[in-house]
């Protein structure tokens, strides 16, 4: 009985196949990266009904999606993928690459825009309130369950789709992702909840 019952839980962790150290074809990695925005986006909407009680479409894009979690969690499936044996390194190594990203996106958004899009200046260990320990934290625990679990699981079953299909999702979304971009770039999304309505300058970083 107790051979039996090995037998039938191997077989079963078989058949789950995950492979965290697989290589992502370009496909899939189009693909993860609008569910990584889609997951990113969800999350900071709810944060936002916790906080403050309120919905609001978060990001400066107005689709379903923060480009910035998308971008974030690909990076780490393509750039560190010879750590992905180390586990602490990888977690670490995972929480820097998120902070420099972080970092260089609320630059460039307040160069850009001259408005934030988030501030951090009320959290522990912030950096002119553009990055803090706790959300690069976050970000290196969801990259180990991305990494090793969510990305593998979703790539076996993008694999198990027929390849036309996979291409017309992708291109479709890319279409729609781009006209989103071109047309915040001149009419960011904005407001309550949503942006700092101080301009930047009038911020004193600590």
């Amino acid at each position: 009985m107790c051979w039996l019952m090995s037998q039938k839980k191997s077989l079963h962790i078989k058949s789950v196949n995950i492979d965290y150290n697989k290589d992502y074809s370009f496909i899939s990695l189009v693909l993860l990266f609008f569910i990584f925005a889609f997951v990113g986006w969800i999350w900071e909407v709810f944060l936002c009904l916790v906080m403050d009680g309120s919905l609001a479409n978060k990001g400066t894009l107005f689709g379903p999606w923060l480009p910035i979690y998308g971008f974030g969690m690909i990076l780490i499936l393509v750039l560190l993928r010879p750590f992905r044996g180390k586990l602490i390194l990888y977690f670490f190594a995972s929480m820097a690459l998120a902070i420099v990203l972080e970092y260089l996106t609320a630059v460039y958004l307040e160069t850009i825009m001259h408005m934030k899009w988030w501030d951090y200046s009320n959290y522990y260990l912030n950096f002119q309130g553009r990055i803090c320990l706790e959300g690069a934290l976050m970000f290196g625990l969801g990259s180990l369950l991305v990494t090793y679990f969510v990305a593998p699981v979703l790539d076996n079953w993008f694999m198990s789709l027929r390849p036309d299909i996979l291409i017309m999702i992708c291109v479709i979304l890319a279409i729609f992702f781009c006209i989103d971009v071109i047309y915040s770039s001149y009419h960011p999304n904005k407001g309550e909840n949503i942006t700092s309505y101080r301009p930047v300058n009038a911020y004193i970083y600590k």
